[in-house]
């Protein structure tokens, strides 16, 4: 989707411009499939018309909690 969105707002030379990065930078969101920069992902989602959702790539990504299991902890010898 990052690929229509570039084509869309002008290609690469004209997204590079209007976000203020290199073209290689372009290249590499579209290699990648998001555009890492919030900024220039709502940049590029208002040029294009293609959702912001769609450019951004994931939102958060999920961290595996390591919380104790209070079962398993060493109880305190009584006395």
């Amino acid at each position: 989707m990052v690929a229509a969105a570039i084509e869309l707002a002008g290609g690469p030379t004209a997204v590079a411009e209007l976000c203020g990065v290199r073209r290689q930078s372009v290249y590499d969101w579209i290699k990648e499939w998001k555009v890492e920069r919030l900024v220039d992902a709502l940049k590029l989602a208002q040029a294009s018309g293609i959702p912001i959702e769609r450019l951004a790539g994931e939102a958060t990504e999920v961290v595996k909690s390591k919380k104790k299991n209070p079962s398993k902890q060493a109880k305190p010898e009584p006395g």
